[in-house]
């Protein structure tokens, strides 16, 4: 359509040019060449008639690119604005579709998210075995992008970290998991381990005690919360964690023997002789027994306490 409004306004000028030329052609064949040879008088009328063309054609070609070229830069301006409406319209498809995209996403089915994380965790599991933690690494946080909750993929990323020796990634992840999950026990403890092997005891100490509270049935956590107490010169304290372990296990010889060494320590004699017969039941051959019956017998009597 816009192609033929230029073409039209053309063949209106040419026109309006041929009309000039016919108007004008009657007062050329006045003019007074009677005097002059045939020949002459014939080029003289062609010359006259070729240079008024020539000047009508120029003026008409002067007022026709004055007239087109608004018509011109219209055209060139509607030209940039179609362009532009055009990238409009792309952006806005490209936009949508992206949009699409993510919402196929999100509508992924829970089924299908939990099928996808369990495998992505069974897979960074099984790499974790072999030993190959790099790998590892890189499918518990494709779980985490699955699940960015999910309590077993930080976990694992966790003691990947843990396993790669990348002390600050692991702390960050665990405390991390502990956000997730205020009541998980197993990362207190992975997280007091990790102070402990930096060397900060009292932060240990709170991390077994928050776990202790949660889960109280195992008896390692009572006994490692003991020698840690020790450590910070906390033996009262210390015995109570110790008797809570041998509770739990009345007949394991390594917590009767931190048992007895404690209660000497605090000045325990009654506990001290108490729980040296019941190491004497449960390991008769155990070599620190003399060296043990000779402490307790130090011990001041009126020091002496019951359990």
């Amino acid at each position: 359509m816009f192609n033929i409004i230029p073409l039209s306004i053309i063949i209106v000028a040419v026109l309006a040019i041929l009309f000039i030329v016919f108007k004008k052609f009657p007062q050329l064949s006045n003019l007074d060449l009677e005097n002059l040879p045939e020949e002459k008088i014939l080029q003289k009328k062609r010359e006259i008639i070729n240079k008024r063309i020539e000047k009508t054609g120029t003026v008409l070609q002067k007022k026709l690119t004055r007239y087109l070229s608004p018509l011109r830069k219209g055209w060139g301006l509607f030209q940039l604005k179609f362009r532009i409406y055009v990238g409009k319209i792309q952006r806005l498809l490209h936009h949508e579709e992206a949009l699409k995209i993510k919402l196929k996403n999100k509508s992924m089915s829970k089924d299908e998210k939990e099928f996808k994380l369990a495998q992505l965790i069974q897979e960074a599991e099984q790499q974790f075995q072999l030993g190959n933690f790099d790998k590892a690494e890189d499918g518990f946080i494709a779980a985490v992008k699955v699940s960015p909750k999910s309590a077993s993929a930080y976990r694992g990323l966790g003691d990947t970290y843990l396993a790669k020796n990348a002390i600050e990634e692991a702390r960050q992840t665990y405390s991390f998991l502990l956000k997730l999950d205020p009541e998980d026990d197993s990362v207190l403890v992975k997280l007091a381990e990790l102070s402990e092997s930096q060397g900060d005891l009292e932060e240990a100490i709170q991390y077994y005690q928050r776990a202790i509270l949660i889960n109280d049935s195992f008896s390692t956590r009572f006994y490692h919360l003991a020698e840690l107490l020790l450590k910070v010169e906390q033996p009262e304290v210390a015995k109570e964690s110790i008797l809570q372990a041998a509770e739990l296990e009345s007949q394991n010889p390594k917590y009767l023997d931190l048992l007895i060494e404690i209660a000497i320590i605090c000045g325990d004699k009654a506990l001290a002789l108490e729980t040296l017969n019941d190491l004497r039941l449960v390991n008769s051959d155990n070599q620190k027994l003399d060296s043990f019956k000779d402490r307790i017998q130090r011990i001041p009597d009126q020091l002496a306490t019951s359990r």
